[in-house]
């Protein structure tokens, strides 16, 4: 089993629609396998109000019937369907297999870009400065037509594969796993990639990978993951002095940036938290960062497992990480999500929002809130299932919904190619009026 309650599904959920049927044994093993690993760890011994052991007895003679693999896939993701909860579904070990062979060779290069799938496009969203992408000249909303060994077509061409009724945030999100490892590997390492510009035109580089930022840190049995953050002062259009932080995971290797950042620019107007793409991490690190932002004890959520709950207390930070004595940041904060807004990143998003203390811009988070684990089937399929329950301020999930912004700030092309970033703009937008109510 591996744990991935902190990272995105990096496969999709459909395929072998004529793989020929496993044999009677191995079918009732698989299905076995699946409905045994749910009654062992489900959080809610009751099952969401569902006879567990009835469901078994209803559709194990399916199982074992099964026709084709697709059946027997079927049945499984049925059996899981009676739950009526979200994250637990089925990935197809055959699909995994052909989606994750691009993956580079580990290292320590990136590209200094970020893409995200907007209206059907992977559009270059973020450049960062003096990385692979900008030394080549690669401009936020060029389309990316391939990079590295993937085409990016071929990969929306999968994504249509999904259920019609496959949430369009899983879509983001199994898009971008396909098409992200393309963007690291060894620094030094050229890429191949091919954009379509600002005006249609296929630009043909090259990206020569740069050593990337941040720090490269374990935690449990997920592999070794770089975590980044940075912070910058800006200036709103309105003249607010604007601290904005954003880092991509929720490791304790970044917990003493993210302190600093927060005391640095303690004296802003407002802070924005840039949460969007942020997989997630550590839960219990959404507590110290939420204490700099309350004035009282509140909690942000309450996680529920099957023996215990844990209450999510977000206590207030009276003092500096040098000792200093000084009050939580008072001003307007702002919490910027998207499809890419995972875990940890919700909690802290949703918790905020619930609590009064942050106005969130953007899109929906991607209502990935639960711990799961990923369990091997012995068809070689891998079933995910959540291990505990999650429960904001007042009892509101974050589970399916996500966080929903206060302000929607959705990403264009339009506004890509014009440099302009819709939910930070809102959101500094806000700030700014905030400090014009505070001075009248």
């Amino acid at each position: 089993m591996k744990i991935i309650c902190t990272l995105a599904a990096t496969v999709f959920a459909a395929a072998g629609a004529h793989a020929q049927a496993p044999g009677a044994a191995l079918r009732l093993a698989t299905f076995d396998s699946a409905w045994s690993t749910i009654h062992r760890t489900h959080y809610d011994t009751a099952f969401n109000g569902v006879d567990w052991r009835a469901v078994r007895t209803e559709l194990r003679p399916r199982a074992a019937a099964a026709a084709s693999t697709a059946q027997l896939r079927g049945v499984v993701q049925e059996m899981l369907g009676r739950l009526r909860q979200s994250h637990f579904y089925l990935l197809p070990g055959d699909v995994e297999a052909g989606l994750t062979h691009s993956a580079r060779e580990a290292g320590d290069g990136d590209a200094g870009m970020e893409l995200r799938l907007v209206d059907g496009h992977f559009l270059v969203t973020r450049v960062a400065p003096g990385g692979a992408a900008a030394k080549a000249g690669v401009r936020t909303g060029w389309i990316v037509e391939r990079i590295g060994r993937t085409d990016a077509a071929g990969v929306v061409r999968k994504l249509a594969l999904l259920p019609a009724a496959t949430d369009p945030r899983l879509r983001e999100l199994h898009g971008w796993s396909a098409i992200a490892p393309e963007l690291m590997g060894p620094a030094g390492t050229l890429v191949p990639a091919r954009f379509l510009d600002a005006r249609g035109r296929p630009v043909l580089l090259r990206l020569l990978l740069r050593p990337a930022p941040g720090v490269t840190t374990q935690f449990g049995n997920l592999p070794p993951i770089r975590v980044t953050a940075e912070h910058e002062r800006v200036r709103a259009p309105g003249g607010a002095s604007v601290g904005v932080i954003r880092f991509n995971y929720w490791f304790p290797a970044i917990a003493a940036q993210i302190d600093d950042a927060v005391n640095e620019m303690r004296g802003a107007d407002g802070m924005v938290i840039d949460m969007r793409g942020n997989f997630g991490g550590l839960g219990a690190m959404a507590m110290g960062v939420a204490g700099h932002f309350t004035e009282r004890r509140d909690t942000i959520g309450t996680m529920i497992m099957r023996q215990s709950r844990l209450q999510f207390v977000a206590n207030p930070r009276l003092s500096t990480r040098a000792g200093a004595s000084v009050r939580p940041f008072a001003g307007p904060v702002a919490v910027l999500t998207d499809a890419l807004s995972v875990s940890t990143a919700e909690i802290f998003a949703g918790g905020l929002q619930k609590l009064g203390r942050a106005r969130v811009f953007g899109t929906p988070s991607a209502g990935q809130a639960l711990p799961s684990l990923a369990t091997k089937l012995p068809n070689g399929d891998v079933l995910v299932h959540a291990v505990a329950d999650f429960l904001g301020p007042g009892g509101y999930r974050l589970e399916g919904p996500g966080v929903v912004p206060d302000v929607a700030a959705p990403l264009t092309r339009a506004a890509l190619l014009a440099g302009r970033d819709p939910a930070l703009e809102a959101a500094l937008k806000w700030i700014d009026e905030q400090k014009g109510a505070g001075s009248r």
